[in-house]
């Protein structure tokens, strides 16, 4: 249910792809500093952060391991007007998969910030693991539950828009900062292992897996709306860190 966390830390990477902070020497080996308005080197950098540096992080860029990625808390409200109608919290759980994510389109980097950027990204499989609680109903059925989750999110694409402001600081720099993002995330299959259903009643439990893993797409598209309201917020807290840290003349060549 829970499946664009990938996107969280792709729009990172992409911004931290292009980063050489002004001093290459200091930055690990294959990261080439891009052309504000080249989104194909900017496509590729992003490629090779995921492959060579999802797993380790780059300290030199403060890009923290990516595969798995802990993750304190994500939220979805009850929506009374669809008939998933739950509250679903999860708490210190792990994204498994981003190091496997690959970059399919990157456009929109301008110096007028105004302009919405666009990520296009890939994930074979995206799965997330910890602790959850559930109350509401879905399609009808009461839910109820709280333990540990597994959700598998297969073949995702990841569709992101992302509007930036500039920042003025000091002499002839520039920060942005993240006003908007917009996430749509698409997966091919999703299944869902969810401990603890029904305080351990394992006849409610077994009917409602199966409930929920036959109508995993219905579940998940009612879902949509509030994941990618929720992960734009992450986003936008992650991406802010970042553009604070360091003025896009040393991110681009512009």
């Amino acid at each position: 249910m829970k499946g664009n966390y990938s996107f969280v830390l792709l729009l990172v990477v992409s911004c931290l792809a292009m980063s050489v902070n002004g001093h290459a020497s200091d930055l690990p080996a294959g990261i080439q500093r891009c052309a504000i308005m080249d989104d194909q080197c900017v496509m590729n950098g992003v490629n090779y952060v995921l492959k060579n540096y999802a797993q380790s992080g780059i300290k030199e860029l403060g890009l923290i391991p990516l595969d798995p990625l802990h993750i304190t808390k994500f939220n979805i409200g009850r929506n009374p007007h669809s008939p998933v109608n739950i509250d679903l919290s999860f708490r210190e759980v792990d994204l498994l998969g981003l190091s496997r994510v690959i970059s399919k389109r990157v456009g929109g980097f301008t110096t007028d910030l105004s302009k919405p950027i666009e990520f296009v990204i890939e994930a074979p499989e995206l799965s997330f693991k910890g602790p959850y609680s559930v109350d509401g109903k879905v399609l009808i059925l009461p839910i109820v539950g709280k333990g540990r989750a597994e959700i598998v999110l297969k073949h995702c694409k990841i569709h992101s828009f992302i509007t930036l402001r500039p920042i003025r600081k000091g002499d002839n720099q520039t920060y942005a900062e993240v006003t908007d993002i917009k996430m749509q995330v698409d997966p091919s299959h999703v299944s869902y292992k969810l401990e603890g259903l029904f305080h351990g009643q394992k006849d409610l439990s077994d009917n409602m897996h199966i409930l929920i893993n036959e109508n995993w797409q219905d579940i998940f598209n009612e879902l949509k709306p509030s994941i990618g309201e929720a992960m734009g917020l992450i986003v936008k807290s992650v991406l802010n860190k970042v553009f604070d840290k360091t003025p896009l003349e040393e991110l681009f060549i512009v």
